[in-house]
C-alpha cells in the first residue's frame, strides 16, 4: 500500500508539524489549502487530513462527499474548534479518527500509522473473502439463452442499489444469483448474509433478523446485534421470502422504507445501511391475492425481477453444469478425475431434473463417489439421479408448467384432472411390473383389490 497522505488546511504552520511528524516515517505528504483544490486531489489517496473549518466550505460536507466518491480512503478530521457535537457528528458522517490542534506530533504519527494497519488488514480480508465469493459464484455455469439473459440482468442490476426479487423452483440455483448481484456492486467489500425465513421457526424469526437485548425474553442472556446489523454495509439475502409471517412483514416493509428497525426489548431506533435481496419459489402475486403476502411489501421487493428457469428448460446447460459438478467433486474430496460416458451424458439429457441443479449436484456427486474406474456410466447415474429429490419435488417439477397453465383456466377441475392423471399412470406401471396381476398390484399400491378394479374399470386400464 502507497504511503500518500492528502492534507486539506489552510493553516502553514499545520502542514509544517504533519511533515516533520510523518515525512522521516516514508509518508508522501501533498497539501491543499481549500476545498475546491482538495476535493479535486482526492482521488489515489487513502489518507486524507481534512480540516473542520476551510476559507470556502465546511470539513464535514466535504467529508460526507469523500465518502460518496473516495469510500476507500480514511479520513482524519483536524480542528482547532474542539467540540463534543463536532467530534461525534464527525465519527458519525465516517470519519477514522479526530485530533484537535494544536496536536502532538508522537500522536499525529501513532494515528497514522494505525490508520494504515487498519485499512491493509482490512484489503487483506476484502480479498480472503472476495476469493471466497468468487469461487461460489463460479458455480454459475450456463450457456443457454435464458442464463446468459439472466447474466446480463444481473450486470443491469448490480451496481444500482435496488431491491430485487429472484424467483424459481427450489434448486435453481437462486442464492448464487443473490451472491452474484452482491459481488458486482458497490457493497462487495461489505458482508453478504444469507437467511433461509424457511427454516427458522416464525415466533424466533423476528429475533433472528432484528436483534435483542439482554433479557428481551427467556434464554436471552445476552444482546445480539441480529442478522440485519450483521448486514449492514452489505446485502442480506432473504430466501424463500413468502414464508414471511404476515405481522413481521409490516416490520420488515418499515426497514425497507425507513432504513431502521427497533430490536426485540429495546425502545431505541438502530439504523443499518443495507440491501434487502429476496427469493421465492412461490409466486408472491398469489400470495397476495390469498392474504399471505402484504400488497404494500409485494411492490417493494418487486422493485426487479430475475426469474431463473427450471433445468428442464435450458438442457444445453446440463452438461456443463455436470462437468463442472465432476471436477468441483474430484478437488474437494481428493477424487481421481472421472469422466461421463456418452451413454451417460444421454441419460442426463434424457432426465427431467424436478430438483433441478440442486438434484444434478447431488447426483454427479454420489456418481463420482460410488462409481469404479475413471468413467461414470449411466447405471452410476440412474438411480442415484431418480433417488436425488423427494417424490414431491418429482411430482412439482413435472407437474409446474402444466399448474401454470390450468390455473389460467377459470374452471379447470384442477384437483380431479390431477389425481385421475396420476392415479391412470401409477396403476399401469405397477400392473405392468406385475404382469397384469391384480392382488400382487393391489399389495403394492397399499389399497383393496375390489378398489383397484373398480378403478381399472374407470380408467378403462386392461
Amino acid at each position: 500500500m502507497n504511503k500518500k497522505v492528502l492534507v486539506i488546511d489552510d493553516d502553514e504552520s499545520v502542514l509544517w508539524v504533519i511533515r516533520k511528524a510523518l515525512e522521516p516515517s516514508g509518508y508522501d505528504i501533498e497539501a491543499k489549502s481549500t476545498l475546491k483544490a482538495g476535493m479535486k486531489a482526492i482521488d489515489g489517496y487513502r489518507l486524507i487530513l481534512l480540516d473542520m473549518m476551510l476559507p470556502d466550505g465546511s470539513g464535514l460536507d466535504a467529508l460526507r462527499d469523500i465518502r460518496v466518491f473516495n469510500p476507500d480512503a480514511a479520513v482524519i478530521m483536524v480542528t482547532a474548534h474542539g467540540r463534543m457535537e463536532s467530534a461525534i457528528e464527525a465519527m458519525r458522517e465516517g470519519a477514522y479518527d479526530y485530533l484537535e490542534k494544536p496536536f502532538d506530533l508522537e500522536e499525529l504519527k501513532i494515528v497514522v500509522d494505525k490508520a494504515f494497519r487498519d485499512m491493509a488488514l482490512r484489503d487483506e480480508l476484502m480479498e480472503l473473502r472476495q476469493h471466497k465469493e468468487e469461487q461460489k459464484v463460479s458455480l454459475m455455469v450456463g450457456r443457454s439463452k435464458a442464463m446468459l439473459k439472466i447474466f446480463k440482468e444481473i450486470g443491469r442490476v448490480a451496481p444500482r442499489d435496488v431491491t430485487v426479487l429472484i424467483t424459481g423452483e427450489s434448486g435453481t440455483g437462486k442464492e448464487l444469483v443473490a451472491r452474484s448481484i452482491h459481488n458486482n456492486s458497490q457493497r462487495k467489500f461489505g458482508p453478504f448474509v444469507a437467511v433461509n425465513v424457511a427454516a427458522i421457526p416464525k415466533d424466533l424469526l423476528e429475533a433472528e433478523l432484528f436483534g435483542w437485548e439482554k433479557g428481551a425474553f427467556t434464554g436471552a442472556h445476552e444482546k445480539n446485534q441480529g442478522k440485519i446489523q450483521a448486514a449492514d454495509s452489505g446485502t442480506l439475502f432473504l430466501d424463500e421470502v413468502s414464508e414471511l409471517d404476515i405481522g413481521l412483514q409490516a416490520k420488515l416493509l418499515r426497514f425497507l422504507q425507513e432504513h431502521e428497525y427497533t430490536p426485540l426489548g429495546s425502545s431505541k431506533t438502530v439504523k443499518a445501511n443495507v440491501r434487502i435481496l429476496g427469493a421465492s419459489n412461490r409466486d408472491l402475486k398469489d400470495c397476495v391475492r390469498e392474504g399471505l403476502f402484504r400488497e404494500d411489501l409485494y411492490y417493494r421487493f418487486n422493485v426487479i425481477e430475475i426469474h431463473i428457469p427450471p433445468l428442464r428448460e435450458r438442457t444445453e446447460d446440463i452438461i456443463p453444469l455436470a462437468e463442472h459438478f465432476l471436477v468441483e467433486t474430484a478437488r474437494a474430496l481428493d477424487l481421481a478425475p472421472k469422466e461421463l460416458s456418452k451413454d451417460a451424458r444421454k441419460a442426463l439429457r434424457e432426465h427431467e431434473w424436478p430438483g433441478n441443479v440442486r438434484e444434478l449436484e447431488n447426483a454427479i456427486k454420489k456418481a463420482s463417489i460410488l462409481s469404479r474406474g475413471s468413467l461414470i456410466e449411466r447405471k452410476d447415474l440412474l438411480s442415484e439421479a431418480y433417488g436425488a429429490c423427494s417424490i414431491r419435488d418429482f411430482l412439482e417439477g413435472k407437474l409446474n408448467g402444466f399448474l401454470t397453465q390450468m390455473k389460467k383456466l377459470e374452471s379447470s377441475n384442477l384437483y380431479e384432472t390431477v389425481t385421475s392423471e396420476v392415479e391412470k399412470a401409477l396403476f399401469g406401471i405397477v400392473l405392468k411390473e406385475t404382469g397384469g396381476n391384480q392382488l400382487k398390484a393391489a399389495k403394492i399400491l397399499g389399497i383393496n383389490r375390489n378398489t383397484l378394479a373398480k378403478k381399472l374399470k374407470i380408467y378403462n386400464i386392461v
